[in-house]
Formats: C-alpha cells, sequence, structure tokens
C-alpha cells in the first residue's frame, strides 16, 4: 500500500498543516517527552519520509506548532505603523487582540506545557521566545518608538516601555488564566492603568 501521503486524491498542500495539528494534539495529550516523531507520522498521517523532509527534527515541530499558535498574532497588522490617531484607542484595541490571542485553545495550555518541560528541554522556551513573545514584543516596540519620536512616550526606551506596558496588562489579566485562578481585576481599569504608565500626557 502506498504511503497516507502518495495515495491518489491526497493533497499535498495540505501536508504541512496536518502534520501541525497532529502535532499540536499529542503535544498537548503526552508532553513534549512522550510525543515521538513516529506517532506524529502516524497521526498526520504521513510518511516518516515525509515528515523528517518538512521537520528535521521534535524541536523544530514543536517550534512550527509555536508559530501557528501565535500566527494570528504576530503576522497580523494589529498596530499601525505611524502615529495617526488616538493611541489610547489603538493600545485599548491591541489588548483586545491579546486578549482573543490568549482565548485561542491552544495558547495557554501550551504555555504550560513549556513551563513544565523547559528546565529538561530549553529548546521549548527558545522556540516560544523566538516565535511567539519575541516578535510580538518586537512590533508593541515599534509602535511606541514612533510615539517617542513625538514626545508622547512616558519612557525614552520603546523596548522598555512595550515590556512594562504588557507587564502591567498580563500581571493581572493573563496569569490567573495560566494558573487556573479567577481574575480579581476590573479588565478596563487594568488596560487604563496600564496605558495610564507609558503615554505621556499633552
Amino acid at each position: 500500500m502506498a504511503p497516507a501521503d502518495a495515495r491518489p486524491g491526497r493533497d499535498r498542500r495540505t501536508t504541512v498543516p496536518r502534520i501541525r495539528a497532529a502535532a499540536r494534539r499529542l503535544f498537548l495529550e503526552r508532553g513534549y517527552e512522550g510525543t515521538s516523531m513516529d506517532a506524529v507520522a502516524a497521526a498526520a498521517p504521513v510518511s516518516k519520509r515525509t515528515l523528517y523532509q518538512h521537520f528535521p527534527g521534535k524541536a523544530e515541530l514543536f517550534a512550527a506548532v509555536i508559530d501557528d499558535a501565535w500566527s494570528h498574532f504576530t503576522r497580523a497588522p494589529i498596530l499601525p505603523g505611524d502615529t495617526a490617531g488616538d493611541p489610547r484607542a489603538v493600545l485599548r484595541a491591541y489588548v483586545g487582540r491579546l486578549t482573543e490571542h490568549w482565548e485561542r485553545p491552544d495558547v495557554v495550555p501550551l504555555l504550560r506545557l513549556v513551563i513544565a518541560e523547559a528546565p529538561r528541554f530549553p529548546e521549548l522556551s527558545q522556540a516560544y521566545f523566538a516565535v511567539g513573545k519575541e516578535p510580538a514584543l518586537k512590533g508593541l516596540g515599534a509602535y511606541f518608538a514612533t510615539l517617542a519620536a513625538e514626545g508622547r512616550l512616558a519612557t525614552s526606551d520603546p523596548q522598555l516601555a512595550a515590556a512594562q506596558f504588557l507587564g502591567a496588562i498580563k500581571e493581572p489579566l493573563f496569569w490567573p488564566r495560566v494558573l487556573g485562578v479567577p481574575v480579581a481585576f476590573d479588565v478596563s481599569a487594568a488596560v487604563e492603568r496600564a496605558i495610564d504608565g507609558v503615554l505621556k500626557d499633552r
């Protein structure tokens, strides 16, 4: 019998998405250590040769899963390239998109997986940072740099301001989700306080 991915009628353009979907499911069910490349190939289903043609190893496959989970957020034009418009409205909309990202069913479970297994597999946290957190932080920092150039940012360091803004949002609103405890703060109040901390009154 021909390998599953070589059967007539199989659309090869769907191969990588199928592999990523199978890997994500297995990573979340079995953990990183408990997921083998053979198991992913069987679940996709693709031949092992095809799997390794697209992903040389499990670390690269996990990075692809993380990239897939973050892609709708990091690749979308969620911030303007200039300072046109009200920065407060821009940042409120940004937090709204960020919240939608948190609510995706795989985002928090994948982060929990990274936290649990990164001490033994540091490549997990490296992948999570490289394809998720770092692009998001740089994107926000670039927007803050445009505000700083016009004297509208409360600090001269846009990247630090981006990190502090995200911290002021995530500490009260995101980390309770990760820990599985109720959010204890008013969302709107937390967002406005975070915005107050980075914008300069004109």
